[in-house]
């Protein structure tokens, strides 16, 4: 030892730094491996020193650094309430408002009346007192009262301004299709519009999606088109929101709702030079918080909604807060804030929108069409009627205008696909006229009635405020946090169910998401790749982009609040499911010829040799692997990266031969590891000429690299066949061929089934297949879970509504075959519980980051269990003190959700996009996931999800219908135990001030990411080297907490190049939980244009910030200019090259 260290000593510094770097890269190699050892089987240990000696280092390892988090204390300051998720030291559970909903839900009196309705406060029994007309007017006598107090009440009666609004809902989908609708009424009512307002100048309409604006639009001549511009100039026509259509606000990811935004914004200003500045949002069953956010940067200044709890409308009259600036939980300075007007009554129709009494409103519905059924009880408005139809019609305003802050009303004149009869226009117009003729000539009244839009009405009514607040009368609307879910019309009868209604479309959906932002960022690459290289793009750009449009719509046109709500007929769903085929195969079509140009420079465009790995071949069937064909001259497999992060992905591929290796792009080869294909048919019984093969791929952001498979003559020493057991089952048939090492079948096992990597093992209890528990490795700490898988009968519900009998039961009582397959790079646990559900549980040994999750799949199929509602249920040992979790809004914040002990478990139910979690201050257990769903938490620690629902009732919301089409759907999620370190677990806050929003971890954001965007995978059998090249257009990666929410060139309607979309999301984290094995660093560090598309040469010529969706220009930025973004802002850029 002596001699070595004097031998050292003699050594030059580079000489001694090469030996001891080695020596200890060696020992962390060895070290490696003795722990990748001990879970592995001992006949894979000679494969894998054999593997050791070819390639002289740690298979497995990443060619990535992992980056020391350091977090931002911009970020960390942002703790909600000022105390962290687990509410420490909270001053104010919603510091930057007067109103949080939460509140307002659990404090509201859910008092129901005789006929279903909820009690809503009514005005005092007098106001307002009338006088009748004089004798000039009518020769009436006034009322007998003191002409003293008379003369005070008409001097304190305030002026009161009435814009009545014509306006017409048209869903593009529900019980007929959208082209049904469009070919049978909708086509019908632009026609009306444009001549009946032409010849009625005063007459006003109000329009919001643009899907159909677009249909018609394409059928016009240009005569019409310059009367419809003329229309909106003169601020007869006013279009608000503008989104290709109104979207559902509970399941819709903010990805999706955005990317529709911009699709209906585009057209409107390309069309019609439109930027709406009114949102009007009157159908979605419940609000979000989120998507005021999203209106605000859009260029929106106010916004109506209607489908709110009629209970917390009660809550809100009462303190006079129907109008208020809707602010985000985190906003501490209102730059968000939009102001929001919440309409009354219980509907939108004509028959609650006039004021509180419904049976005087349907006296001023003067729709009559010859045949056509109706509720109205209108009389046409003559000289003998109109002074008494004019005075039940001012109360009702005066009473309508009691509990709203200001003396301006908005009164909706319409209903559903209202003025597709030309007389209608007529008979609304002319009574109308009639009664606002007199009602304004009462000077007594100080009433002012007109027809007016959103516009209109925001006007005066913003007016009104800076008056009063400048005359020190008033200071400014209230200002309220959170959102309005869950909603219930009657009867305590909530709106719960249509959170998981349909979850193979909701699925669907999601999965087309992540496709079109891979296909837009491919299309991207493309036009400003093949312009670096100097060839001809226009004609390609073409192509790609007409099918990206069809996508777009396709997808955005399912975001309707009767698509992806699943609250449809049965053949408008099939319609729907049709539209997002065509969008999923489209947006295929587009990768494969953009990557195939990318990966060969433009050289072989076509035919097109590459092929997706995973296809759907009809719209009602889930996505399959394709079964790859491997041969010795090689099977090229692209694996393109979405994310503008670095990843690691393990890769799942179906071959034909588990006689095989693999290379990479540097043409090394990697390994893998063998799974079976279990049998359909047989749960115990493994298939012998088709196998699964997992290997863990590099991959830069935005990347595509190419991978080789070639077949071999024998198991190769980097192919780890992985070891089968099987218990509950007294077989296991494992052909001879397959090579897989296989354990003794146990039919009676009596202990925990386990399986484990380095961070984490869990227990699963061999006779229910129950998740026990989740135990971390490093500290032996365990959190106890307790999974299951029960069922809710329904008493009541439907496609909109959840109402179960009582409380759950199990799904299934039978013993369950339980699967383990376990090798050095997954090994995974299936439990099969025949004939409704298979539940797989994964474990990733590789990449680190994944490992630190356990990842769940449920594989569901509930076609014969009938009327009954299907939930995944969690009973954690977390000490929560009563029953709340947070769940997500649209996939952008966390909401504090608390159980309300005054309503049934169904009102309990909340819309969940993307995660949930619960948190004791100490430790959180979250739960992300790849689809939406139901979620409650009906006792203290628990946490459950509703994964299918099978009903053979309809619930009298208009469907008439069940929902009987029950398919066979799949849920994925990724379930996390975090614990908080020494110095920064949070007592458990106080149930009532507790704060009401919360951030994920850094950790959960990172995975979710991963859920979102999976890596798009494509093949090509074509043995040519000119398809070996890859793709790495980014030489910076984007911080961890920034999301690349679109990187779309845009198109004009000739579908000529219009400039690319850049939307980018900083989404802020919760700093008490650490960060490890994370390949991406926090912001902090600045990111520039020039830095991040300098691969794009000199392409890029101009950056411009702008509103979301690219109608309002902000500044213009040079190429040097930094990435600086705020904690939870979103940024947009249009972008030239």
């Amino acid at each position: 030892m002596a001699h070595f260290l004097s031998l050292l000593a003699r050594m030059k510094f580079w000489q001694r730094f090469l030996i001891l770097g080695s020596s200890f890269f060696l020992m962390g190699t060895l070290y490696y491996y003795t722990l990748l050892d001990a879970s592995l089987d001992p006949n894979l240990h000679e494969h894998r020193r054999a593997l050791e000696s070819r390639l002289g280092a740690s298979s497995f390892r990443s060619i990535f650094k992992s980056f020391s988090m350091h977090l931002d204390p911009a970020v960390c300051a942002m703790h909600p309430g000022g105390g962290g998720a687990g509410g420490g030291g909270i001053s104010k559970p919603h510091p930057y408002s007067n109103i949080s909903t939460l509140d307002v839900f659990h404090e509201a009196h859910f008092n129901i009346l005789a006929d279903g309705m909820y009690e809503l406060p009514s005005p005092p029994p007098e106001f307002p007192r009338l006088k009748k007309a004089d004798n000039g007017a009518g020769g009436k006598e006034p009322l007998e009262k003191d002409q003293k107090a008379e003369q005070e009440e008409e001097e304190e009666l305030e002026p009161l301004n009435v814009i009545i609004m014509p306006h017409s809902h048209v869903d593009p989908g529900w019980q007929k299709t959208t082209n049904e609708y469009y070919t049978d009424q909708t086509k019908h009512i632009f026609i009306n519009m444009v001549n009946k307002l032409t010849e009625y100048p005063d007459l006003a309409f109000v329009w919001a999606e643009t899907i159909y604006f677009a249909m018609w639009w394409n059928e016009l001549e240009d005569a019409v088109k310059v009367h419809v511009r003329r229309l909106i100039r003169r601020g007869q026509l006013e279009i608000a929101m503008g989104g290709w259509v109104m979207p559902d606000e509970a399941s819709s990811h903010y990805v999706s709702v955005i990317d529709q935004l911009v699709e209906g914004h585009q057209w409107l200003w390309e069309n019609l030079r439109v930027k709406p500045q009114n949102s009007w949002s009157i159908d979605p069953f419940g609000y979000s918080g989120t998507m005021p956010y999203i209106w605000k940067l859009a260029g929106m200044d106010n916004m109506v909604i209607q489908r709110v709890h009629q209970a917390v409308k009660a809550s809100l009259m009462t303190e006079e807060s129907m109008e208020f600036h809707w602010r985000q939980f985190w906003d501490a300075k209102g730059t968000t804030d939009i102001l929001c007007h919440v309409m009354p009554y219980m509907l939108y129709s004509i028959k609650f929108t006039c004021g509180p009494n419904r049976f005087i409103c349907l006296l001023y519905d003067f729709r009559s069409i010859p045949g056509e059924p109706s509720e109205s009880r209108a009389k046409s408005i003559t000289d003998a009627n109109v002074e008494q139809f004019s005075e039940y019609l001012y109360k009702q305003f005066r009473q309508k205008s009691y509990f709203y802050k200001y003396n301006t009303i908005l009164v909706p004149l319409g209903d559903d696909f209202r003025y597709d009869q030309e007389v209608e226009w007529d008979q609304q117009h002319g009574n109308y006229s009639r009664l606002m003729k007199y009602m304004n000539g009462r000077k007594d009244w100080k009433i002012n009635v007109k027809f007016g839009t959103l516009k209109d009405y925001f006007k005066l009514t913003r007016q009104e405020q800076l008056g009063k607040k400048y005359a020190g009368k008033d200071t400014d609307f209230p200002l309220l946090s959170g959102d309005f879910f869950p909603y219930s019309d009657r009867n305590m009868e909530y709106w719960t169910g249509y959170y998981t209604t349909r979850p193979f479309d909701k699925r669907f959906q999601r999965e087309v998401q992540g496709m079109i932002q891979a296909a837009d960022i491919a299309v991207t690459l493309t036009y400003a790749l093949y312009k670096r290289w100097g060839l001809e793009v226009q004609e390609k750009f073409f192509h790609l982009a007409s099918m990206m449009q069809s996508a777009h719509r396709g997808q955005g046109q399912f975001l309707h609040h009767d698509a992806i709500t699943g609250t449809s007929k049965d053949f408008v769903v099939i319609d729907f499911e049709s539209q997002l085929l065509a969008a999923y195969s489209a947006t295929q079509s587009v990768m494969k010829m953009a990557l195939q140009a990318l990966i060969t420079k433009g050289k072989v465009e076509t035919p097109y040799v590459f092929k997706p790995e995973t296809v759907r071949k009809a719209y009602d069937m889930p996505p399959k692997k394709v079964k790859l064909a491997v041969h010795e001259g090689g099977l090229k497999v692209f694996v393109y990266n979405p994310l503008p992060q670095y990843r690691q992905q393990p890769v799942h591929l179906l071959v034909d031969t588990n006689k095989f290796f693999i290379k990479n792009h540097l043409r090394e080869i990697i390994p893998c590891q063998i799974n079976p294909v279990w049998q359909e048919d047989e749960a115990t019984g493994v298939e012998s000429n088709v196998y699964e093969i997992v290997f863990v791929a590099d991959l830069p952001p935005l990347a595509t690299l190419p991978f080789m498979i070639f077949r071999d003559t024998s198991l190769t020493k980097t192919s780890y066949p992985a070891k089968l057991s099987v218990f509950n089952s007294e077989t296991l048939v494992v052909p001879p061929q397959t090579l897989f090492s296989q354990e003794q079948p146990e039919p009676a096992r009596t202990q925990p089934v386990a399986i484990q990597n380095d961070k984490v093992r869990i227990h699963v209890d061999p006779k229910t297949g129950r998740l026990i528990d989740l135990e971390e490795r490093a500290t032996g700490n365990v959190t106890v879970l307790n999974m299951l898988l029960e069922v809710y009968r329904s008493q009541g519900s439907g496609a909109y509504i959840f109402h179960p009998k009582s409380g759950s039961e199990p799904l299934i009582s039978n013993i369950p075959v339980i699967r383990v397959v376990e090798g050095p790079v997954v090994s995974q646990l299936t439990v099969v519980y025949e004939p409704y559900i298979t539940q797989t549980f994964t474990l990733y040994h590789h990449p680190a980051l994944l490992s630190s999750a356990l990842h769940v799949r449920n594989d569901l199929n509930i076609l014969t269990l009938r009327d009954r509602e299907v939930i995944m249920r969690m009973k954690t040992d977390l000490k929560i003190k009563k029953p709340e979790f947070f769940s997500d809004q649209n996939g952008m914040q966390f909401i504090r959700r608390r159980t309300n002990d005054n309503v049934g478990l169904e009102a309990n139910y909340y819309p969940l996009t993307s995660g949930a979690f619960i948190d004791d201050g100490e430790r959180r257990v979250s739960l992300l996931t790849a689809q939406p769903h139901g979620v409650a938490s009906l006792d203290s620690g628990w946490l459950e999800l509703m994964l299918d629902r099978h009903l053979l009732y309809d619930d009298g919301r208009g469907m008439e219908e069940g929902v009987t089409d029950i398919k066979p759907v799949t849920s994925e999620f990724m379930l996390m135990v975090e614990r908080r370190p020494d110095g920064h677990q949070r007592p458990q806050a106080d149930y009532k001030t507790g704060a009401h929003n919360a951030f994920p971890s850094l950790l959960s954001l990172s995975l979710s990411d991963r859920l979102q965007q999976p890596p798009q995978v494509f093949y090509s059998e074509i043995d040519s080297d000119i398809f070996f090249g890859f793709l790495q257009p980014m030489k910076v990666a984007l911080p961890c907490d920034v999301a690349l929410l679109s990187l779309r060139s845009l198109a004009t309607g000739n579908l000529n190049y219009n400039g690319t979309s850049l939307i980018l999301h900083r989404r802020a984290y919760d700093c008490d939980f650490t960060a490890s094995d994370m390949q991406c660093a926090a912001s902090g560090k600045s990111v520039t244009f020039s830095a991040l598309f300098k691969e794009f040469g000199l392409g890029v010529q101009t950056v411009k910030e702008t509103s979301l969706t690219h109608l309002h220009h902000k500044q213009t930025l040079p190429i040097g200019a930094n990435l600086d973004l705020q904690p939870m802002q979103i940024a947009s850029y249009h972008i030239t090259f």
